[in-house]
C-alpha cells in the first residue's frame, strides 16, 4: 500500500465518525445543495450589498432561496457570484454563482430583494377620478421595489391631484395612478383650435369627456363630426 494512502486512512481513523461520514458525502456527492443557497447563501447577500446603491434612508432586505435540490455540485475551492443577462437587483430576481476554481459548474439562485423606504400609502379608501390630499394619505414604511421606480416617496407628496384608479386604504401610491385634475369637463364647451401647416383655426365644440391637461379626449362638433384632440388649458382641446 502507498505510504501517502496508509497516511490518510490512518487519519480517518483518528478523527470522529461524524466528521468521516461529512467529508465521505461530500467526496462522493458533491456540495449538498438543499443547504440555504446551497451554501452560498450569505455570499450572495454580500454580492447584493456590494452592488446595490440604496437612496436615502432606504433598507434592503435579502431572501435567498434553494438551489435545485437534485442538484449534486462537485467540490469547489473558490466560487463567485454574478448577475446574469436580463436580472435586475430588485424585487424577485436570480443570481447566479459559478465556480471557478476546482470545478467547472453554474446554479441560479432564486432572490427576493425588498427596497423599504418612507412612501406614501392611502389611508383610506380614494375613488377613481376623486381629488387627493395630504388628509387622504399618511407615510409608511413600505417595499418599493415592486413599484420600479414609481413609487411617492414621503418628501415628494404634491396636492391638487386626482386618484386615476380606485385606491385601498394601505396601498402604495404610484405616480401613474394620480394625475393633474380635469381642465376639460364632460358636456361643457370648449373652444378647440386647429393646428396645421402654416395655419391656426379656432371654433367650439362639446366635449364627450373629462380631460386633465395632455390627455385624449373628443369633441362633439356643431356640424356632427366627433374629433379627437388633445386638452391643453383650461376649457381647450387642441386638434392637429
Amino acid at each position: 500500500m502507498p505510504r501517502q494512502l496508509a497516511e490518510l486512512l490512518l487519519d480517518c481513523v483518528r478523527m470522529p465518525w461524524s466528521i468521516v461520514a461529512i467529508a465521505a458525502a461530500m467526496l462522493c456527492c458533491g456540495i449538498d445543495a438543499r443547504a440555504e443557497g446551497g451554501g452560498y447563501g450569505e455570499m450572495v447577500r454580500l454580492f447584493v450589498d456590494q452592488h446595490l446603491e440604496l437612496p436615502g434612508n432606504a433598507e434592503i432586505e435579502v431572501a435567498v432561496g434553494e438551489v435545485d435540490p437534485h442538484l449534486a455540485l462537485a467540490p469547489c475551492q473558490r466560487a463567485e457570484p454574478f448577475l446574469p443577462g436580463g436580472a435586475r437587483l430588485m424585487g424577485r430576481t436570480s443570481i447566479g454563482v459559478r465556480c471557478v476554481e476546482g470545478a467547472n459548474w453554474s446554479v441560479y439562485l432564486p432572490v427576493r430583494i425588498r427596497l423599504l423606504m418612507d412612501a406614501m400609502v392611502a389611508s383610506r379608501p380614494i375613488g377613481r377620478g376623486q381629488p387627493v390630499t395630504l388628509a387622504d394619505v399618511r407615510v409608511d414604511r413600505v417595499d418599493v421595489a415592486p413599484l420600479r421606480g414609481s413609487a411617492i416617496l414621503a418628501n415628494e407628496w404634491v396636492d391638487g391631484k386626482v386618484a386615476a384608479r380606485p385606491l385601498a386604504p394601505g396601498e402604495a401610491l404610484r405616480r401613474d395612478w394620480l394625475k393633474a385634475p380635469p381642465v376639460v369637463a364632460a358636456g361643457e364647451q370648449v373652444a378647440v383650435i386647429a393646428i396645421g401647416p402654416g395655419f391656426a383655426a379656432q371654433t367650439s365644440g362639446k366635449a364627450l369627456g373629462a380631460a386633465s391637461e395632455g390627455d385624449n379626449v373628443q369633441v362633439a362638433m356643431a356640424n356632427g363630426r366627433v374629433l379627437s384632440g388633445v386638452a391643453r388649458a383650461p376649457h381647450t382641446v387642441e386638434i392637429r
